[in-house]
């Protein structure tokens, strides 16, 4: 799997740029911002990819960074999206833009994207929406706030809660009463009210 590449841009086209590595020039379809952060022809790029293999095609998607590529991998998890079409879909809005019209269950937004209709809308929320929440709550603890969650969520799972419970019922306190997310203890009573019903 080519997950990287460096070379010298030898040319470039709407979204795509030939970059050689190694004495090999490989074609990169690219989303809107690692076509926009790409130099001029002739100058050094880094540039992270995936190799996408079909039966009549061997293609190369080329991302800004590794949280691009990730969200990629995952809107090309949604039954009936390709990889044309999720590389036009990051480019549409970007992917931070992306994951709140998601997580927001946006579909006046998505559908504002070229080639995204309602039912791919539709689509793209169902299969990412809980996903995409469940990173947002349960990313590595930077915060205070993202460690008041998994301290709450080791509470729970202690207590005997099933994890996918858990998560839920920390993810749903969060939302709807971000105030009882500021402590480990209101956080933990809210979570268990929550999940008693």
């Amino acid at each position: 799997m080519i997950s990287f590449l460096t070379g010298t841009i030898r040319h470039r086209s709407p979204l795509a740029i030939v970059l050689e590595a190694s004495g090999v020039g490989y074609e990169i379809l690219c989303t809107q911002e690692a076509y926009t952060g790409a130099p001029e022809v002739g100058q050094r790029y880094d540039i992270w990819t995936r190799l996408i293999v079909r039966e009549d095609s061997m293609t190369l998607f080329g991302f800004a960074n590794l949280e691009e590529r990730a969200l990629f991998d995952q809107i090309l998890g949604v039954s009936g999206i390709g990889p044309k079409t999720a590389i036009s879909i990051l480019s549409g809005v970007g992917a931070e833009q992306l994951r709140e019209a998601i997580r927001g269950g946006d579909i006046g937004r998505l559908t504002g994207i070229p080639g995204v209709g309602r039912k791919t809308a539709e689509r793209m929320i169902v299969e990412l929406r809980d996903k995409l929440l469940k990173e947002e709550t349960f990313a590595a603890p930077t915060t205070d706030g993202s460690q008041v969650r998994a301290d709450a969520l080791q509470a729970l799972l202690a207590l005997g809660y099933q994890r996918a419970n858990a998560e839920k019922a920390i993810r749903t306190v969060v939302r709807d009463a971000p105030e009882a997310a500021t402590s480990v203890e209101t956080l933990l009573k809210a979570a268990l009210k929550e999940a008693n019903g």
